[in-house]
């Protein structure tokens, strides 16, 4: 379909913020708990000011003429000259300029990027790490050894210098190496979490060490850790995993001095998930609870989707207001990281949709995501821990005690709020309807991670298989993965896509369970069904490298007519072990950092029970 963008710029009109907010729900938090933190921590937040990569006039009309397939192509290229000089030639073009002339401006004054990011040593590299004698399949740890060597060829550091004096980019400046999550892809928090859990498999230290205090310097100076590393995105966070990357490293490494230097700045990122992106829900028996949802303030469309959005927004027939309030959801289920999907929409897709019919009807900004409160549940528990390790001063003390009380707070309202008694699963909150909302995914396991479990689950064992009724379904209906949800549509994170990382969660759920559990019979069936998961995953990750040209020296040829050297890919098809998941705003990527680091955790933690697909290994090389 062909659209004229020639239009107004609708999207860049000033309008006030209509609040949406139900009249039993109240945003953000005002409790001793809160008074408490702030005099200790302190939130200051800097927002995207540059007039190239922020939206503004320059930014509008270059991304509405559409000069790149990808309106992420634009905002990642650096200036050739300064930014005075830029803006300067930009504003003596004609306001009727082609397409042809804008893209010969482009190309006059903006850098194509590839020097950005340079390939670097992998510092500590062991190719024979004590974890791989954990798998007992030959072909299997083959395939752990090509993963972790993997590592060596996403790593990269940042270009620090510029082209010229008053030169300008978008990106935000780090000064250690760091891995790359994927090829197109640059420091993302979330990503790098599952990244880690397989670096530190490796012993892969002092890379993980490098990752971590550069998300730290990020929060530092600019108030939380933004969506990327790029100044476009510093409207908007992600999962906040932060804390529990330090505390996997902690685990690791009993580093001492980077406790020390990280704690204050994870107090900082944690203030600002409290201060920005809490609401206040009264139960039906009248009783307050606090909980965090994802909220993006925003009115304009995301510069590294400008044209995108404008198609979502702009031409669904709605007022301004409506088109403003869209906007707001579109950045909010970036921040999310699901982006994106029925989950958090209000039509259910018959099938037919195009993607951004159904993303027109958004309400991230209304639900209470069971996953993120999860996350945040954790790191109340950690930073209360992380606390309680570091004693140098009164306010340690003070603070432990407010992370102890906001980890017993949350545990509680997830529990009361988000726990169904009758399917025995969590589910997210819905604040328009003012009740759960029963779309299950595998982020309905994550409080079971996390240790939250409701006050008699352990009492009653035969009602806990119930919890897993679902996944023992999937895990046995479908052989590329457990699915992301059961609405097939066109939006990445839906089905039949299965992300690894999701996986991973339920691995952990089910982990975390058994671990608890006193009879012989139920654990063993809990073991088996984590068990199952993970062949699932070990079968899908396995075929898709083998049919991309994977090989193991003097195990494994490389099939015939293939040039590619093993792929891993950033999401798999669920009904089709091996194969790419589709659908989403950009092509499938390869590489990929959390699902390396997914699979090796699966095959340390089950290595010795795992064995390779075989009608993979039988491919005729």
């Amino acid at each position: 379909m062909d659209f004229n963008l020639d239009v107004p710029m609708g999207a860049l009109q000033d309008l006030s913020t209509l609040a949406r907010v139900p009249t039993e729900v109240v945003a953000g938090s005002e409790n001793q708990l809160d008074e408490d933190l702030e005099d200790e921590v302190e939130v200051t937040v800097k927002s995207c000011d540059s007039p190239i990569y922020c939206p503004g006039p320059f930014l509008d009309r270059i991304q509405r003429a559409k000069l790149f397939e990808d309106s992420k192509t634009f905002v990642d290229r650096g200036t050739k000259r300064p930014v005075n000089e830029v803006l300067t030639a930009f504003y003596k073009l004609p306001r009727n300029a082609t397409r042809a002339t804008l893209k010969k401006f482009v190309a006059d004054y903006f850098m194509d990027n590839e020097s950005d990011l340079l390939k670097t040593e992998l510092p500590d590299f062991n190719p024979n790490p004590p974890f791989l004698q954990q798998v007992k399949d030959r072909y299997l740890k083959g395939f752990a050894s090509y993963i972790h060597s993997f590592w060596k060829t996403l790593t990269r550091t940042m270009a620090q210098d510029l082209p010229c004096e008053g030169c300008a980019s978008s990106l935000i400046r780090i000064q250690r190496p760091f891995i790359i999550p994927g090829v197109t892809n640059l420091c993302n928090l979330a990503d790098t979490y599952f990244v880690l859990e397989g670096l530190l498999l490796g012993d892969l230290t002092t890379i993980s060490k490098d990752m971590i205090l550069n998300f730290l310097d990020i929060v530092d100076e600019y108030g939380f850790m933004p969506n990327g590393a790029r100044v476009y995105y510093l409207n908007r966070s992600q999962p906040p995993l932060l804390t529990q990357m330090v505390k996997i490293y902690m685990d690791k490494t009993k580093d001492i001095e980077l406790l020390k230097r990280a704690l204050p700045t994870l107090d900082k990122e944690y203030n600002y998930w409290r201060s920005k992106h809490t609401v206040q829900i009264h139960d039906r028996e009248g009783k307050l609870h606090e909980l965090t949802r994802y909220n993006v303030d925003n009115k304009y469309p995301r510069p590294e989707s400008y044209h995108e959005d404008i198609i979502t927004v702009e031409y669904s027939g709605f007022n301004v207001s409506k088109q403003r309030e869209l906007y707001a959801d579109i950045a909010t289920g970036a921040e999310t990281g699901w982006d994106y999907s029925t989950r958090f929409v209000t039509l259910i897709p018959k099938g037919d949709e195009a993607p951004e019919e159904i993303i027109r009807t958004l309400n991230t900004r209304m639900i209470v995501p069971v996953d993120l409160n999860s996350i945040m549940q954790m790191n109340e528990q950690v930073l209360a821990d992380f606390h309680g390790t570091v004693k140098n001063s009164a306010t340690n003390a003070k603070l432990r005690g407010f992370y102890q009380e906001a980890a017993q707070k949350r545990r509680r309202s997830i529990i009361d709020l988000l726990w169904d008694e009758k399917d025995r699963v969590f589910y997210d909150y819905n604040l328009t309807s003012h009740a759960i909302e029963k779309t299950l995914t595998p982020a309905n396991y994550w409080p079971f991670w996390a240790g939250i479990f409701p006050d008699d689950f352990f009492k009653r064992p035969a009602d806990i298989m119930k919890t897993f009724e679902a996944i023992e379904d999937y895990a046995e209906e479908y052989p590329g993965g457990i699915p992301i949800t059961m609405t097939a549509s066109t939006l990445q994170w839906d089905f039949p896509n299965s992300w690894p990382p999701l996986v991973f969660v339920v691995m952990k759920a089910i982990t975390e369970v058994e671990n608890r559990i006193v009879f012989k019979q139920l654990r063993d069936r809990l073991h088996q069904l984590a068990l199952a998961i993970a062949q699932v995953l070990i079968n899908s990750t396995y075929c898709g490298w083998r049919l991309t040209g994977g090989e193991i020296p003097g195990i494994l040829t490389k099939l015939k007519n293939v040039t590619d050297s093993g792929k891993m890919f950033e999401k798999y098809d669920a009904t089709r072990p091996g194969r790419p998941g589709g659908g989403g705003e950009y092509t499938v990527q390869d590489g990929f950092g959390w699902t390396n680091g997914v699979t090796l955790w699966a095959l340390n933690q089950f290595g010795n029970e795992l064995e390779a697909p075989q009608d993979c290994i039988k491919i005729s090389a």
